[in-house]
């Protein structure tokens, strides 16, 4: 991919793109280049779909590869884990491992677990560990200290 920088005196900033095909990291650009967006484009089954980031339960990077997992569906995103959290973090987006985030509003159920770890259960039932590193930051937040 060519990338091309012009700076200008005056007159409005412009990004253009120009492509053949829409790739998902040409999508995961073009959301990031047009704000945080209260949707999110998520590939499955070779189908882009817009999902609504309040129903992310929560995201995984596998082999560099980011996955958010709703109430009963999985999407592949072109987002990185580092962009949404940049983006999303204000929405209450929680780094809780090196490969996992969540979305503190969809927890559940919380349980204290040995060497100072946490075990979040989802809306869906299922149960994200948030290691020692994390579980302080998010302890945190829980007591409204941000």
């Amino acid at each position: 991919m060519k990338v091309t920088l012009e700076q200008i005196d005056r007159g409005t900033e412009e990004v253009i793109i120009r492509y053949r095909q829409m790739t998902d990291s040409l999508a995961g650009i073009v959301e990031y280049l047009e704000g945080r967006s209260d949707k999110l484009t998520g590939i499955k089954d070779g189908q882009q779909f817009l999902v609504n980031v309040p129903d992310i339960l929560y995201l995984e990077s596998v082999d560099g590869v980011t996955y958010f997992y709703t109430k009963s569906e999985v999407y592949k995103t072109a987002h990185t884990l580092a962009l949404f959290e940049t983006l999303y973090e204000q929405e209450g987006f929680f780094r809780c491992s090196k490969s996992t985030m969540l979305n503190i509003y969809r927890i559940r159920r919380l349980k204290s677990m040995s060497g100072h770890r946490i075990d979040a259960m989802m809306d869906n039932g299922e149960h994200i560990i948030i290691s020692r590193h994390y579980a302080g930051a998010l302890r945190n937040i829980l007591k409204g200290e941000m």
